[in-house]
């Protein structure tokens, strides 16, 4: 192995590069698993927004590669419908949806279960740390269209997406196939029997694995436990929306085009959150919460934008990987967090620093142990407890 331990060299022979602003160390890092016996090292995004904090200009400049990829080989005359993967590729796959003009339906898959809502299928990935997935939305929409595209954020072989496309024929769905990802990993095996089904691949990175069985040899550092002594809580408001929200996000539509999203959810939350908006020149930390990025995401962006704001933007996640205190890896601190959607498991939240101001938008009520851990994790990263919000997203 080569002298630096974490050069993407030594996991991976970059292939191909389809980005012309973001070379393949820009958007990847190597890091370490946690408890993971299978696969010691991940790839890390520090442009995807989801681990690693992140300015959204830069999130939507690596996702506009990846949309151009799609629109380069899609004729404006297919009906597509996008499927975004849960909990990764949750927003860069409603991105694509409202970005593709010829996207007719947009689905994502959950790991919640909706009240109320039939799923039409579930499924499981064998890899992952949370296995179950199930899939809501309007069957009569699948047969309206010619093509359905998955969207995931790294596709390593691509059995996940075959075995979603067999639950869907099984349910009497036969229609033209393919997948966009961030990064393909798919080797030639893989990548042949792709082919030979007629499934299009899109993608920013492509490359193939050197050797699954290599480790990340650092040494790791300990987990910031944080005593919950805060004498006060952040401020809970709630924004009613009915483009965004627990439902909406999870049972498939249509998508808004991007720019119409983007304002209505920006006067949304800013007519909400009134007098509590930065100044000029703040530093803010916009954060989502496990699957649901997307609305967080374009609001940091739209702040950014209009305010000229310094805006950092990432989310809470299911992902445990390891920390190491070191320049040359990206993930130093980590914090477990209550889900906000379930009391019962843990989540995380990496390399939290000091803002001026932190809104941290959901689209559930969040119960008292998140907003007890999230503001205890923020307030020994330096932030204060009455510059954190937090925004529910409810509907009507």
């Amino acid at each position: 192995m080569k002298k630096n331990i974490l050069d993407l060299n030594n996991y991976v022979t970059i292939t191909k590069n389809n980005s012309n602003i973001y070379e393949p160390a820009d958007i990847v890092n190597i890091c370490k698993r946690r408890n993971n016996l299978k696969r010691d090292f991940l790839f890390v995004n520090s442009l995807q927004g989801k681990h690693l904090h992140v300015d959204p200009c830069k999130i939507f400049a690596l996702y506009d590669e990846l949309v151009k990829s799609i629109i380069k080989s899609t004729t404006q005359n297919e009906k597509v419908i996008v499927v975004g993967f849960a909990e990764t590729a949750t927003a860069i796959g409603h991105y694509i949806a409202s970005s593709l003009s010829n996207c007719i339906y947009y689905m994502q898959t959950t790991r919640e279960q909706i009240p109320n809502a039939t799923s039409l299928l579930e499924f499981k990935e064998e890899h992952s740390h949370a296995m179950e997935q199930f899939l809501y939305g309007d069957i009569s929409e699948l047969t309206k269209c010619d093509k359905i595209i998955f969207v995931d954020d790294e596709i390593s072989t691509g059995n996940t997406v075959l075995n979603f496309i067999s639950e869907i024929e099984k349910i009497g769905i036969h229609v033209k196939y393919g997948v966009a990802s961030l990064l393909n990993w798919q080797n030639d095996e893989w990548s042949d029997k792709f082919e030979k089904l007629n499934i299009d691949t899109y993608f920013v990175l492509r490359g193939k694995l050197k050797d699954l069985n290599v480790k990340v040899p650092i040494s790791v550092s300990d987990e910031m436990h944080v005593s919950p002594n805060i004498m006060d809580f952040p401020k809970v408001l709630v924004a009613r929306s009915d483009i965004s929200n627990y439902s909406k996000e999870r049972i498939g539509s249509k998508p808004y085009p991007l720019s119409g999203f983007s304002e209505i959810v920006y006067s949304t939350i800013s007519s909400t959150l009134n007098d509590h908006m930065p100044m000029v020149g703040d530093d803010v930390l916009v954060l989502g919460t496990e699957e649901y990025m997307f609305t967080p995401m374009i609001f940091a962006k739209e702040l950014c934008d209009k305010l000229h704001t310094n805006v950092q933007f990432h989310a809470t996640t299911r992902s445990p990987i390891e920390t190491a205190d070191r320049i040359d890896y990206a993930i130093r601190t980590r914090y477990p967090i209550t889900s906000c959607y379930d009391y019962t498991r843990k989540t995380y939240i990496y390399n939290l620093r000091k803002y001026d101001k932190v809104y941290i938008i959901t689209d559930v009520i969040p119960n008292s142990n998140f907003i007890i851990d999230i503001s205890s994790a923020l307030v020994n990263a330096g932030c204060k407890i009455q510059d954190i919000i937090i925004i529910t997203m409810k509907g009507y």
